[in-house]
């Protein structure tokens, strides 16, 4: 075919035999075919692995453009249009030349040859403006890709928390190991890598799964493996035309709300790999691609996520690294997504876990002995927890932690009472260095070490020991372990301030200096809470599986009666609203314009999130996961607390909201917290102190009664539940509170309080039916309108300050 004949000039074609038919037409139609191959090659290279490909001699749209100089593939398609109009301008004139025609014909050709020259001088144009155009065009297109991915970034705050801890020169003993080698230094093998179907067939030998007991130091050991993997991925047998290849990881870890579900960890690693490989051309255009082609523009769902992440392991050679599989919401779900992705590509897992997880049946293959388990035996990481404990505890002897006589071979039995737990090791070594310790009871401390074997055992020492301090700082610990337990959402760390030192009943001292604060909580709670760039958690999940457990019935800082312990915190979320936040409107009041109606909110405002009440009007606002009480900073955007409770208007920060931080938790989570004070008691707490008739149960009462006779104080609440997209719904308090007044004797204080409170919600709770059915649509435009209103129903009172919605 006359088509691949290939000359680097066409004024060669004369000097051929002319018994060559039509074979002048060659040179210039060899041009078209040099845009349409490289078309075809760069679509090629989009959707699977290989080289840059082969440099073509032809004056090409593509060639010699500086690699920074990228153009997205819509333009190069653009451009490639214009190109083959010209071409088939300039093929037809040579071809309508009549024979022996040959100025005409050289004229035509070198027109043609000009305008290819020129289209290559403005491709190659390296100018600063155009290369910084470029440049700002590309990283727009990457800020598009990553927004559209809508990662959080809670899982690298693990990573670089850990790594900070790490020890120097720990972990090495894993890295040398027979089977982490084995994984690890096995070529990628570029002429296989679109194999799919070998793929299929050998996908077990590239999975790693490593097991260990709790507080082992499994996340230390996988940010280790983090770390190997991107120093050494340059020292891989890799030849020099492709790259070495990338890591990307996650760290499940339940006290994150981000850092729980399977879709989760998917984001993460399909974001990390487009930051990697953002000047990557091929990648940014099937990326870019794939997201034109999908349904859900404004984000992805988690099949766009799963063809995303597809497409660049099948792009790039890629280390995964997973710590926490046991701490997923559903790690079954997310084991049978990542198996069907390594099938597809040659990209190598390796999973940290406890032993206790469920691997599915698909990852076993008698043939290949899978699945390949490196089960961690307590006694292979004895020599990183005895330098790691050595050093600490000679250095806190020297400094004279135990007094001036101290026989340092107490020392070397230390490590001996870890049992291979680092968190053990950790753990004891905040609880010698801390201040209600003097140095005799550190030194007998030492001498009976053996009494502190295990963590329970040392999770009680460390209670019994807070008990102990002053009030003061007894409360704030208490306080601070039960939001981190039980709080139904996050909070920014100013809000977690105002929370835990709020007091039930009485105002909460104004303290300023949020820093100060952070700075004390590992000294406050002897470690068990640590303190990261972007948040405040436990120090490990079995600090609150403890707390939880019949084990620390006994302690006051025990969370073991979870009922009682949620009527705490909603006393102390109606003690802030009733005592603390100011009794005037959040926001300037704004003229009442009345709304278009609204077909979906007619009659009850059933475009409201309360329509789909559950718990008090608030279930939309929680899961499971969310219990688990991550607190994080305002600091970090990523993080920041509007992305949970705000469903409707996502990232929508109110003005007020940095003057009040504990505004948005308190009116929105007290009746969830008191709903479930008033519900059964659980299955873990069934003894007798924890009935309902139990005085210690009611500390929610004195607040909610104060909140109820404060007009101004309910009227707050109101405004903010609105502003907050969750109209206030108390339906479901009404019949627990009557359930509770049976058990209470109406004789009693507490009995006439709590009737003459029951009486409160309920005209309450009608009146916000009311105020939603009329009003609904009004106030979801303009909230700060409820302190205009005096409704029919909204200003009976009790008490001296009355009951009311409205009133100036």
């Amino acid at each position: 075919m006359c088509i691949v004949y290939f000359v680097s000039r066409p004024d060669t074609v004369d000097t051929r035999p002319s018994d060559i038919p039509r074979l002048e037409w060659a040179p210039l139609l060899s041009y078209i075919y040099a845009d349409l191959m490289q078309l075809c090659l760069d679509l090629y290279h989009m959707f699977s692995r290989g080289a840059s490909g082969f440099k073509l001699r032809h004056l090409r749209l593509s060639s010699l453009t500086p690699i920074s100089l990228w153009r997205p593939l819509d333009s190069r398609l653009a451009q490639l249009e214009a190109r083959l109009v010209h071409h088939k301008k300039w093929v037809q004139e040579e071809i309508a030349c009549r024979s022996g025609y040959h100025a005409r014909k050289a004229l035509c050709r070198q027109e043609y040859i000009e305008f290819l020259e020129q289209q290559q001088v403005e491709a190659g144009r390296s100018d600063e403006l155009l290369i910084e155009h470029r440049m700002a065009k590309r990283m727009r297109r990457i800020d598009k890709i990553k927004a559209w991915l809508s990662n959080n970034c809670a899982y690298r705050d693990v990573y670089e928390h850990r790594v900070r801890q790490r020890h120097p020169n720990t972990c090495t003993w894993f890295l040398d190991s027979e089977e982490y080698c084995k994984w690890k230094n096995v070529p990628f093998n570029q002429t296989l890598a679109n194999d799919t179907i070998g793929f299929q067939q050998n996908w077990h030998d590239r999975v790693l799964f490593v097991q260990a007991m709790p507080g082992f130091g499994k996340s230390f050991l996988s940010g280790a493996v983090i770390d190997d993997l991107s120093a050494e991925a340059g020292n891989l047998d890799i030849d020099d035309e492709h790259e070495p290849p990338s890591t990307a990881f996650f760290h499940f870890n339940a006290a994150h709300s981000y850092c729980t579900h399977p879709n989760d960890a998917f984001r993460a690693l399909t974001y990390q790999l487009i930051h990697t490989h953002r000047h990557d051309r091929q990648t940014l255009d099937a990326v870019s691609l794939l997201m034109q082609t999908t349904q859900s523009h404004a984000q992805a769902s988690s099949d766009d996520v799963m063809a995303v992440l597809s497409l660049l392991m099948r792009q790039h050679a890629t280390f995964f690294v997973i710590d926490g599989i046991d701490e997923c919401s559903d790690a079954t779900l997310f084991l049978f997504s990542l198996l069907e992705v390594c099938k597809r590509s040659d990209t190598r897992v390796i999973l940290f876990s406890r032993p206790e997880i469920n691997i599915p049946l698909e990852y076993q293959s008698w043939a290949t002995d899978s699945p390949h388990i490196v089960n961690l035996a307590e006694d292979t990481n004895g020599e990183d927890i005895r330098i790691y404990l050595s050093e600490n505890l000679n250095r806190m002897t020297d400094q004279g932690f135990f007094g001036i006589s101290m026989d340092r071979s107490l020392l070397s039995r230390v490590a001996n009472s870890s049992h291979g737990v680092f968190l053990w090791a950790s753990l004891a070594l905040k609880y010698l260095k801390s201040s209600g310790l003097s140095a005799d009871e550190r030194r007998a401390t030492l001498e009976r070490i053996d009494e502190l074997e295990g963590l329970e055992s040392l999770y009680q020492r460390i209670l019994d020991m807070l008990n102990l301090r002053p009030y003061t700082e007894k409360q704030l610990a208490a306080n601070l372990l039960r939001w981190l337990s039980l709080s139904i959402n996050r909070m920014c760390v100013p809000g977690l301030y105002t929370a835990a030192s709020a007091t039930a009943s009485q105002p909460t001292t104004d303290l300023n200096n949020i820093s100060s604060y952070m700075e004390s909580i590992p000294r406050l709670t002897c470690g068990l809470v640590e303190v990261t760039d972007c948040s405040i958690v436990f120090a490990h999940r079995s600090v609150k599986e403890y707390l939880q457990s019949s084990e620390s019935q006994n302690s006051p800082f025990s969370l073991h009666d979870e009922t009682k312990a949620h009527g705490d915190l909603a006393g102390r979320c109606l003690s802030f609203l009733a005592y603390e936040v100011p009794k005037r409107p959040l926001e300037r009041l704004r003229p009442r314009i009345r709304p278009p109606p609204s077909s979906l909110a007619a009659s009850s405002g059933m475009s409201m999130e309360t329509s789909r009440s559950g718990d008090s009007g608030y279930r939309t606002m929680f899961s499971a996961s969310d219990s688990e009480g991550l607190l994080t900073s305002t600091s970090t955007p990523a993080l920041t607390p509007t992305s949970t409770i705000l469903p409707n208007v996502p990232g929508f920060t109110p003005a007020f909201q940095a003057d009040i931080p504990f505004l948005r938790y308190s009116s929105l989570c007290w009746p969830i917290h008191l709903t479930r004070a008033l519900s059964n008691p659980s299955p873990s707490s069934p003894s007798p102190q924890t009935s309902p008739t139990s005085s210690k149960n009611l500390s929610w009462l004195p607040p909610l009664s104060a909140f109820l006779t404060d007009r101004s104080a309910v009227t707050t609440w109101v405004e903010a539940s609105w502003r907050f997209n969750f109209p206030p719904n108390l339906s479901r308090l009404v019949p627990l509170l009557d359930t509770l007044r049976t058990h209470i004797p109406p004789a009693t204080i507490q009995g006439r309080e709590l009737r003459w409170v029951i009486h409160g919600i309920r005209e309450l709770c009608e009146a916000l039916n009311g105020l939603r059915e009329e009003h609904g649509t009004t106030l979801r435009e303009n909230p700060s309108l409820i302190w205009r209103w005096r409704g029919e129903g909204m200003g009976s009172g009790i008490g001296g300050g009355g009951l009311g919605i409205g009133g100036e």
